[in-house]
């Protein structure tokens, strides 16, 4: 159904201009450019779907930029006057073997005279010459981009084993001289929309585990202060007014939420210090974590759940600790270059993604857990907030570009890069959210 071939990626440089933003967040572009596939290790070949050449191009140009992102897949060139087929006839194979392929993927789209359109795909596994998965959806037009996300993930699970998270959603916050705003976008970047804006300051949105809540930081009463949104996991709207969250003594900053949701681990600033403290959000029962003289903030959650990992510059510089959730001895994490900060844990609890200076720049990093090597991932001067996948295969993270705040993905293995801008305001602190629930 749809064909990953780097014919559809022409020069390497692949551009879809994205749909306008609710309110005051407008048209938004994105760019992904593929550095170094040669090095991925599942080649796949998508053919552009029958039925509609330009919407079954579109189809085949979203499969195939979500598994090139993620830097394991290699796309294939292939000839475009096989576009107009949606199925592979049993003495077909061999024309697709002779030209080195591995996994093809042809589809099908049709409008239906009830105003739906019906989209289907096949995988076939050229060498073993049977087809692997097959699927069909019926959706309104507008859903278009949805159901090739939804195709993508099912491709990407069938050849890696692992969730695919094309469907999932990102938060971030847009900048502008008068105005905040808080906005949730698909993983791509695609269909964004404006939740809440106010004239203050939005920092360090945080996705709940299931998805149906965003914490975040707002200045809204002259004060620091935490709030949470509820929200449609599946179509990211709004569904009511932010609460707040305390307010507690002093700068309440950089919320995360435990992997239950039932609490948050917040930065509690006063009397020149902060620490780390536990919310329920059962009863707003709240506690102390850490109790040192130093700056301790940008708490997240381990993998495990039970322990709160987080930024303190108690040895002079910025560094990433460890702390059990019940409390006790603090565990140093990094020990190379001169700052290490804004740690996130991957949901294997394998490494870190975090930032990382080691006198070159500010640059995203992963941080093995189990060897201490970090490995940068990118070259920027001044990286910042970076947010992991579900699956840990792709970061999100905020950088600048002439001047101007704007996001940027990288495949966790450096071999693809993508970069997301607005029209208007600066692009900011971005939040990956969890898996979509069918």
């Amino acid at each position: 159904m749809f064909n990953s071939s780097r014919s559809l990626i022409s020069g390497f440089v692949l551009i879809f201009a994205c749909v306008a933003l609710s309110t005051n967040v407008v048209f938004s572009q994105v760019e992904v450019e593929i550095i170094a596939d040669e090095g991925a290790k599942i080649p796949i070949t998508i053919v552009p779907f029958d039925g509609d050449s330009d919407l079954g191009l579109k189809v085949a140009e979203i499969i195939t930029s979500d598994l090139l992102k993620t830097g394991i897949f290699a796309s294939r060139s292939v000839d475009f006057s096989w576009g107009g087929r949606s199925k592979l006839a049993p003495d077909e194979y061999g024309i697709w073997t002779d030209r080195g392929t591995q996994n093809l993927v042809l589809g099908q789209f049709e409008r239906g005279q009830d105003g739906r359109i019906e989209v289907s795909f096949r995988l076939y596994d050229i060498p073993g010459q049977q087809q692997t998965i097959g699927f069909k959806v019926k959706d309104d037009p507008r859903q278009l981009r949805q159901v090739a996300h939804y195709f993508a993930d099912l491709i990407y699970e069938k050849l890696t084993g692992e969730p695919g998270v094309f469907r999932t959603k990102l938060t971030y916050v847009v900048r502008s001289k008068e105005r905040s705003s808080l906005v949730i976008a698909d993983s791509d970047g695609h269909n964004a929309r404006e939740i809440f804006g106010t004239a203050e300051p939005i920092l360090s949105p945080r996705w709940s585990p299931n998805g149906k809540h965003i914490a975040f930081v707002s200045f809204m009463n002259r004060k620091a202060a935490v709030y949470v949104v509820s929200v449609d996991p599946k179509s990211g709207k709004a569904l009511g007014e932010p609460e707040i969250i305390g307010p507690y003594r002093g700068s309440n900053s950089a919320p995360a939420w435990s992997k239950d949701g039932k609490s948050l681990a917040l930065s509690v600033s006063q009397n020149g210090r902060s620490d780390i403290y536990l919310v329920s959000m059962v009863d707003r029962a709240f506690r102390p974590l850490t109790n040192h003289q130093s700056i301790n903030t940008e708490p997240t959650f381990s993998s495990d759940g039970e322990s709160v990992i987080f930024t303190s510059d108690r040895t002079g510089r910025p560094n990433i600790y460890s702390i059990p959730v019940s409390g006790g001895k603090e565990l140093r994490l990094t020990y190379s270059g001169r700052y290490n900060a804004s740690a996130k844990s991957s949901h294997d609890g394998d490494f870190l993604v975090l930032i990382h200076n080691d006198g070159a720049g500010f640059n995203v990093a992963t941080h093995d857990l189990k060897s201490g090597v970090t490995q940068i991932l990118t070259n920027g001067s001044l990286d910042q907030s970076p947010s992991i996948a579900p699956n840990g295969r792709i970061i999100v993270y905020a950088s600048e570009q002439s001047g101007r705040g704007i996001l940027r993905f990288v495949s966790k293995n450096g071999r693809s890069k993508a970069r997301y801008s607005g029209s208007f305001g600066e692009l900011r602190e971005p939040s990956w959210g969890p898996l979509i629930n069918d």
